[in-house]
């Protein structure tokens, strides 16, 4: 079950006839099932879920047999299905924990993840076998109720970024909204207010690439798409280990991209 909150899957199509075809050229065996809410006359330009379309490409093409894709604009209308594993994508982090949440209810593995620009994230709610839900810990827990003497000694900084996000998001002056390039002040003093740690703090510089635009850079969308479908396919097969919570990637340089344990 893959869960879009937007409206628009890219090269993908941007009706359900649309994706329904493209996904059945390039698969016909594939059950699909593909539900795309009806987008209001006058609404913005919906942003490209171009990470989205890679793993629904990369999935069907592996020939899952039973693939569900959601695309929905709001958190509430969201309808769960019953599945073995679900993947959320949005940008807007306070509505991923929502949705992530909603479908953990329903699924035994859940997944979510996001790519603004050069940097992108995924977080996996890690299960026991046997388990018919997700267990482990929720996104919004990982990112603000971990106490910063508790994490690591080593946090990749993309960490650090989500988490004074999540909070500008959490708070009144953001009304909810994610945060764009003029918010930069504000969230930089959040990543001092909720990381007390200097050494887990995020640069400037890469807080600045985050904030700078919603839209997605399509390699980095290759990459991290690619890398989601890979843990899927484990998680339906049982066989490999799944990542340990997050896996961060920028394409700014970040020296420690990959894996990262925050619990």
């Amino acid at each position: 079950s893959v869960v879009v909150l937007g409206d628009d899957l890219s090269f993908l199509g941007r009706t359900k006839a649309e994706i329904d075809a493209t996904l059945r050229d390039m698969n016909p065996r594939c059950n699909l099932i593909v539900e795309v809410e009806e987008v209001a006359e006058g609404n913005q330009k919906p942003t490209e879920r171009v990470l989205a379309a890679e793993l629904i490409k990369n999935l069907t093409l592996a020939g899952i047999g039973n693939l569900r894709v959601s695309l929905v604009s709001d958190v509430s209308r969201l309808q769960c299905e019953r599945s073995d594993v679900a993947i959320v994508f949005g940008t807007n982090l306070r509505e991923t924990c929502e949705a992530t949440e909603l479908v953990a209810a329903k699924a035994s593995t859940v997944l979510c993840s996001t790519v603004r620009g050069g940097c992108g994230y995924a977080f996996l709610r890690r299960h026991e076998r046997g388990e018919a839900r997700a267990g482990g810990v929720p996104l919004q827990t990982a990112l603000l109720d971990v106490p910063a003497e508790d994490l690591p000694r080593r946090v990749n900084k993309m960490y650090g970024v989500l988490r004074a996000a999540l909070a500008f998001e959490r708070s009144e002056q953001a009304g909810g909204r994610a945060p764009g390039a003029a918010d930069l002040d504000a969230v930089a003093e959040l990543s001092q207010s909720e990381i007390s740690l200097e050494r887990h703090r995020p640069p400037l510089d890469l807080l600045r690439n985050y904030l700078e635009t919603q839209a997605e850079m399509p390699a980095v969308s290759a990459v991290v798409g690619g890398s989601l479908a890979q843990e899927v396919i484990k998680a339906i097969s049982g066989k490999g280990e799944l990542m340990d919570n997050f896996y961060f990637f920028s394409a700014y340089g970040s020296p420690d991209s990959g894996e990262a344990k925050v619990e």
